[in-house]
């Protein structure tokens, strides 16, 4: 094994990490204090910021790793997580390969449309479809402050990742 495929591995490894601890504290072991039961989601912005950094390979990867480990904790979405988080973060792989340029505002874009594409099609799919009652009250008392929480805690996701990619890639010029 080469040395480029070493730092690969090992920063694939540490993304890995980082998607089980978001998982752990998202869903397990809450660190991020609560308010009126409205907890970040952690998942989603992890694995998007994954996808701008290493592309839509590795993105849908990462992705569908996040939406496993949510899905299992999830009683409702049986696989739905890990679909729509494989797409979106292929998605935000492409287009960050083909039209942007990878900084904060992009993840900020990127990020906060995923997520609230995400919230309204899970109250669409799994609360309105199955005739829940009151899918607009639910949707604005609890996902939409759920989403907005998420966002808020964006740019620790952006720059530990960033940091994990630049510490964990291969310099052309030590060999």
């Amino acid at each position: 094994m080469n040395v480029q495929t070493k730092i690969k591995t090992k920063r694939y490894l540490v993304y890995a990490l980082i998607l089980f601890l978001a998982h752990i504290f998202q869903n397990i072991v809450p660190i991020f204090p609560s308010s009126a039961s409205v907890k970040p989601i952690l998942l989603i912005p992890v694995a998007v910021c994954i996808a701008m950094f290493e592309g839509e390979l590795v993105g849908a990867v990462a992705g569908v790793l996040a939406g496993v480990l949510w899905d299992t904790v999830t009683v409702t979405a049986d696989g739905y997580n890990a679909l729509y988080l494989m797409v979106a973060c292929a998605v935000c792989g492409v287009l960050l390969r083909v039209f942007m340029r990878n900084n904060i505002i992009t993840y900020f874009i990127m990020n906060s449309s995923i997520m609230f594409i995400y919230l309204v099609s899970y109250v669409l799919f799994f609360i309105t479809a199955r005739g829940i009652d009151g899918g607009g009250a639910i949707f604005f008392r609890y996902y939409l402050p759920m989403g907005v929480y998420s966002f808020i805690l964006t740019p620790l996701w952006y720059y530990l990742i960033r940091t994990v990619y630049r510490k964990f890639s291969f310099d052309y010029t030590e060999y």
